[in-house]
């Protein structure tokens, strides 16, 4: 058999050569299967002894990944035992089974279907992939209607794990420091369970291949690039050789981002800047603290709507709030209020379709049109502040009367928290996001009624360019280093330097190496960004003169496109701090003088 090469996404970096072991998968059933209407009563007894079953699983699940990766990382089957309890999701499988006189196979395969047809009618990655959750329960369900099915062995060696998807119960029970090499699916992207576990594990995996599944056979040997996205199926020994020295060179580089993880966040002329890391789940603390990030700059609360199938309690969102800001501590958490609305739909919520979703009803629009749900979240968010290390963050603000419309609330409810004798912290840092070009125009106006801005990059580029950056037949356009882009935040970091406010860049040029060394020649102190970047960005930053970064990033605007922007700022890196760009010992600041 000739070699294959196929390409996906890379979500979690290094190289791995194994053999392949093929996971079974779960196919909902296509076919109807009607029964006569005294079999109905048994049928839903079966679905219900169905349901006993999964839950029983989930809690030996939920314990088994408690005991081997500790409390935070079981927290999601939690989610999964609470979708099993939706009345809506258990008295809709029992009105199929009971209206259409079908089994219960057929009940769970249109729930199914129903599922991923709205979470796949999302244009927003981060929440198409949400739909994993719901899934991984039907089909637990699903494999639990047949009660002597046979159990899949553990793996006993050494493997490279390839499967049409990983449901977040299979990954965690799959995935295996030991064992697991690497990890090769179908589907999946940088912001699924498994990319986000295994990164944590340190595992090499590559997603959204498409037909892997149909392509390898088990036991047939592969290497996985996950660094690079590629897969290659039955290498000749050549190619081997050369990943081998690939797979040597990237550990080292690894070993190496790992001890910079651990010196002083300063550059050679020992001037301070603060690594900090974008969130999704509770679970990922560990790992951003274990690569360097001083805190978290972003943590996206809506994960936790997409982890349920009723709407979260003023509970829900606590318990979630106070292990972040425990997890953390000493360290600053900054928890951003709900940014859902648009394309970004949740089943618990009627949003209604829009014309242009994403200049629509979404984020702080949408939280002041829904009080009750922004109340909640707001409360919780106090209640878990009361350690001092928690700052709220609103998205998608466009003029200073939201601002002060939400304040009106924040302040509202903290009368209500202290009238019940809460605990919460009176000085909790109040932040808004910067994400649309309006709010940059105005950012000085916008300072005097906030504590510090984050600037999201990759929305305010989108609109700043009207470019869709998820459209590949204009994408092209899509430039960080755009002039106006670059004076545009600029402005933006200058104005929060002059009034004295904290200023963070949490979108992707903080994690791209000549990004993050023009945004600190520009003033800017606070990285934030997925924290497999932050080693390489911290190692970048400490081997700059934040001088020679200053006059770089002045040198920018005096440029008229993104291309000389970036041929120059490469250039000038190049020639005055080559090692921002080299493997090597960690760089030391220069000695004080």
């Amino acid at each position: 058999m000739d070699m294959t090469r196929l390409r996906g996404i890379g979500v979690s970096p290094g190289i791995a050569m194994g053999e392949v072991l093929l996971a079974k998968r779960v196919v909902f059933t296509s076919r109807k299967e009607i029964i006569a209407d005294d079999q109905v009563p048994d049928e839903i007894k079966r679905l219900h002894q169905a349901l006993d079953r999964t839950r029983a699983d989930l809690a030996r699940v939920k314990e088994s990944v408690r005991e081997k990766m500790g409390p935070d990382s079981s927290l999601i089957f939690e989610a999964h035992l609470l979708i099993l309890e939706d009345p809506t999701l258990v008295g809709g499988l029992e009105a199929v089974i009971r209206d259409e006189k079908a089994r219960a196979e057929w009940a769970l395969s249109k729930a199914n279907a129903r599922y991923e047809q709205l979470f796949e009618s999302l244009t927003d990655d981060y929440f198409r992939q949400r739909k994993s959750d719901v899934s991984d329960v039907l089909k637990r369900v699903y494999r639990n209607l047949e009660t002597k099915r046979e159990k899949e062995k553990a793996p006993q060696k050494q493997h490279i794990l390839v499967a049409h998807e990983l449901l977040p119960s299979e990954a965690a029970l799959r995935l295996s420091k030991e064992l697991t090499l690497g990890v090769v699916l179908d589907v999946g992207g940088g912001t699924s369970h498994t990319a986000i576990l295994a990164r944590s594990l340190g595992i090499p995996a590559v997603l959204g291949l498409r037909d892997v599944t149909r392509q390898v056979r088990e036991g047939e040997l592969i290497i996985v690039d996950g660094t690079d996205g590629e897969v290659i199926i039955d290498p000749p020994p050549a190619v081997r050789r050369e990943f081998q020295a690939k797979k040597e060179k990237y550990e080292n580089y690894g070993r190496e981002l790992q001890k910079t993880a651990k010196l002083k966040s300063e550059t050679l002329d020992r001037v301070r800047f603060i690594p900090q890391a974008n969130i999704e789940l509770p679970e990922e603390v560990d790992l951003a603290l274990s690569m360097g990030a001083e805190g978290i700059g972003l943590f996206r609360s809506e994960f936790i709507y997409l982890r349920r199938e009723s709407l979260p309690t003023e509970e829900d969102h606590f318990e979630i709030y106070a292990r972040l800001a425990r997890s953390a501590h000493p360290h600053p958490v900054t928890i951003r209020t709900l940014d859902i609305g648009g394309e970004k739909s949740l089943p618990q919520l009627n949003i209604e379709k829009e014309p242009n979703p994403a200049l629509g009803l979404r984020a702080v629009r949408f939280s002041l049109r829904n009080r009750d749900l922004f109340r909640i979240q707001l409360r919780a968010i106090l209640r878990a502040s009361a350690g001092k290390n928690v700052r709220i963050l609103v998205p998608m603000v466009t003029e200073v009367d939201e601002i002060l419309e939400v304040k009106d609330i924040f302040e509202d409810v903290k009368k209500e928290l202290r009238r019940k004798g809460e605990a919460f912290d009176e000085k909790i840092p109040f932040g808004i996001m910067i994400e649309v070009p309006a709010a940059a125009a105005l950012a000085d106006v916008m300072l005097k009624e906030v504590d510090y801005v984050s600037i999201g990059t990759n929305d305010l580029i989108q609109y700043y360019l009207a470019v869709d950056r998820s459209n590949e037949f204009v994408s092209y356009l899509f430039k960080p280093f755009h002039p106006a882009v670059i004076r545009l935040i600029r402005s933006v970091i200058q104005a929060a330097r002059k009034a004295e406010k904290d200023v963070i860049v949490c979108g992707e040029m903080a994690a791209d190496t000549p990004s993050a060394i023009v945004l600190l020649g520009f003033g800017l102190r606070t990285f934030s960004m997925n924290p497999i970047f932050i080693p390489r960005i911290k190692k970048a930053l400490r081997s700059v003169e934040c001088r020679t970064a200053e006059k770089i990033a002045e040198e920018t605007l005096k440029l008229r496109s993104a291309q000389e922007i970036e041929e120059y700022v490469t250039e000038e890196i190049l020639l005055r701090h080559p090692q921002v760009f080299l493997t090597g010992q960690p760089v030391e600041a220069a000695p004080k003088k």
